[in-house]
């Protein structure tokens, strides 16, 4: 089975780093407090020494009913996209999360989703990728519900 993990666009973090406001017309926040943040762009932790941009986000995909904005974070400096693969991201390996599983015409498929540790969220998406109706799987933080970064067939 093959398949890989997806980060934010590069063209939209470099368009966040540029404003003061979101797309939604929300403030951008600043945090440079010293700790550490789940960069949607890298998909690693982020914000300890150069700080981390905090904004609203509408996901491209569902484009149904289930489209949602989501809050996320963004390291505050330029940094390297991710570049796919099937090795579990940072972000996701460090939190128990929630994996939903959509069909290609956007709607979810609620019997596929699941919550998982992120240690072993690798298995829980073989499991969902196994269905053939499931074209993709969004993974959010289990308890805020933010995005992480969605898996897609390859």
């Amino acid at each position: 089975m093959h398949y890989h993990y997806e980060a934010i666009p590069s063209d939209e973090a470099a368009w966040h780093r540029q404003s003061t406001t979101d797309r939604g017309g929300h403030e951008i926040l600043h945090f440079r407090d010293g700790d550490t943040y789940p960069c949607r762009h890298c998909l690693k932790e982020a914000g300890k020494e150069h700080g981390a941009l905090l904004f609203s986000f509408q996901l491209p995909q569902p484009a149904s009913v289930y489209a949602q904005p989501t809050a996320i974070f963004l390291c505050q400096d330029a940094c390297k996209r991710h570049n796919g693969g099937q090795e579990v991201p940072e972000i996701v390996r460090n939190r128990f999360v929630a994996l939903r599983a959509f069909c290609a015409n956007g709607l979810m498929d609620y019997a596929m989703n699941a919550l998982s540790e992120g240690a072993n969220v690798g298995t829980e998406i073989e499991r969902i990728l196994a269905n053939k109706d499931i074209a993709y799987i969004n993974i959010h933080t289990a308890l805020a519900g933010c995005m992480l970064c969605a898996v897609r067939r390859t």
